[in-house]
């Protein structure tokens, strides 16, 4: 069978329309309310961004309305270049769980609070420099995580909502078994707070939230939360395509939470790894203010501390 939509008039011209048409075919009158691309408030024709969330409504450049989700004008954006031969590839998906990893290429940057609104704790800023990485576009969903783990421990239930109230170890053990039903042919772990900061802040931009400084269309934070965290992907991505880098859940890291840290660090590569309990954790939450979301901003938390508002994400390096 056909299916149906009921028929009403264009309030411009009268002509007869249906219900999922956005335009009328004779007057072009809009027939469907202008919405914002990651809100949902309702936009007037002539905004350029929106009141509420301060999302981009057009771009800046050709004028055209951006579509829904995108991070930039897709008539604007210039075709990305072909990959040297023997590059790594852009994009990496593991087969067992569908965790997609974006490759962040090597590179030097400033790592600390650059921007001067920070603790003592992120100085001295200090040159870091570091190999190649893929790290995962988001953090581990309850779907992905119930592929290898027996139960859901989340407080927000929901297939692509983040599992949360997950242990530093917990986290660890689900990458080894991600590298198992890989056939070991990966390496999975979580990232080093150096990785994590260079990822969040595109590639070592210096950016105060990961993607840019308008906070409501990047996080999920107490302003916007409802207190509740977030399907992965609702806010708009960083440079390098990643989501939630600031906002909806912290990220558990690799490191030893030391609050000298900066003064301990190697220029390559750098981690630290002591005799303590505490991990570092960065990103904020959806239950903290915009300033615990900056990229800069770093925590420690007891490695068998649990919570709604604590997930990860993983990185990866193919084995030998």
């Amino acid at each position: 069978m056909t299916e149906t939509h009921a028929l009403s008039e264009c309030p411009s011209c009268h002509e007869p329309v249906q219900a999922t048409w956005r335009i009328c075919p004779v007057c072009e009158a809009r027939l469907q309310p202008l919405v914002c691309p990651l809100c949902q408030q309702t936009v007037k024709e002539n905004w350029k961004r929106c009141p509420a969330c301060e999302a981009l409504l057009v771009c800046t450049a050709c004028r055209r309305r951006l579509p829904p989700g995108a991070p930039a004008c897709p008539h604007c954006a210039k075709p990305a270049a072909e990959p040297p031969a023997g590059a790594p590839p852009a994009v990496f998906t593991d087969s067992a769980c569908g965790i997609e990893m974006v490759y962040v290429e090597a590179g030097s940057f400033q790592m600390g609070d650059t921007i001067g609104q920070g603790l003592e704790t992120e100085q001295p800023v200090h040159p870091v420099l570091l190999d190649g990485f893929y790290i995962a576009r988001y953090v581990v969903t309850q779907a992905q995580w119930l592929r290898l783990m027996p139960e859901n421990p989340s407080k927000f239930q929901g297939a692509q909502n983040p599992v949360e109230q997950v242990t530093w170890d917990e986290a660890r053990q689900f990458a080894r078994l991600l590298a198992d039903a890989n056939q070991g042919r990966y390496h999975f772990d979580l990232p080093s707070e150096a990785q994590w900061e260079y990822a969040a802040r595109g590639g070592g931009k210096e950016e105060l939230y990961a993607g840019g400084d308008l906070i409501d269309r990047l996080a999920w934070y107490e302003a916007n939360s409802k207190g509740r965290a977030h399907p992965v992907g609702g806010k708009a991505p960083n440079g390098l395509g990643l989501y939630d880098m600031s906002g909806n859940v912290w990220e558990w890291c690799l490191d030893t939470y030391a609050a000298e840290a900066y003064t301990l660090h190697a220029e390559r590569n750098p981690l630290v790894q002591a005799d303590a309990i505490d991990r570092v954790i960065r990103g904020g939450s959806w239950h903290l203010d915009a300033w615990s979301a900056r990229c800069a901003r770093r925590f420690g938390c007891a490695r068998d501390f649990l919570g709604p508002g604590l997930g990860f994400r993983l990185v990866m390096a193919p084995t030998a």
